[in-house]
């Protein structure tokens, strides 16, 4: 193959600038290229290291989780349990009292107070009143106050919407019937106590005295 002659005194060919403006987007291609590699192989280890963390986290988590499981710790169940039938009381008042003529539009139950903050609405002011009388007629409800009643003519129809208050009374464990008290207790122990006969010392001193 002959290498070509250059002169300098011949001006440039036309055909030659399309491989140079081919050259340089070439060249360019192959930084951006680059520079794309570079920004994908930062965000792969960005997201390998939280990967990483959350792992750690995960596994932190699962050994509390179970040690707490398997420690037996019968005063973490209890409250345990506790917390998860802490709204039970105030699921039943609310059930209890319910008629179809009553529509909820909000209800509140919060635990550590024992209170319940509803609003709803009736089609009269009787029908509302009657529901805050049958929550302070049961046994478990502490207080009850009406906090707001309002009356609508909107359409369809007049409803009247009242905002109560209920604050139930906190549980009290009972003992079971099948289990006895501490009165019971002392008395079937005193009664089970086993008495000393004297008859043998008795009979000892009168064989000393003939």
């Amino acid at each position: 193959m002959r290498a070509p002659r250059l002169d300098l005194h011949r001006p440039n060919r036309p055909d030659a600038v399309a491989g140079l403006i081919a050259l340089v987007l070439g060249i360019v291609a192959v930084i951006a290229a680059m520079q794309y590699r570079d920004a994908l192989k930062e965000q792969g280890d960005a997201l390998d290291e939280r990967e990483s963390l959350i792992a750690k986290k995960e596994a932190k988590f699962r050994s509390i989780s179970q040690a707490r499981r398997g420690g037996g710790d019968t005063r973490a169940a209890m409250l345990m349990a506790q917390q998860r039938y802490a709204a039970e009381p105030a699921r039943d008042l609310i059930e209890g009292g319910w008629n179809p003529n009553i529509a909820f539009l909000s209800i509140d139950i919060t635990t550590a107070s024992r209170q319940i903050n509803m609003q709803f609405e009736t089609r009269s002011v009787q029908e509302a009143l009657s529901y805050a009388d049958w929550f302070q007629e049961q046994p478990g409800t502490e207080s009850v106050s009406v906090k707001r009643q309002t009356q609508k003519a909107e359409p369809p129809a007049k409803s009247v919407e009242t905002a109560l208050q209920v604050t139930w009374k906190p549980f009290v464990a009972k003992p079971l019937a099948s289990e006895p008290t501490e009165r019971e207790v002392e008395a079937s122990a005193a009664s089970t106590t086993p008495v000393v006969s004297n008859a043998p010392a008795a009979s000892e001193a009168k064989g000393a005295r003939r």
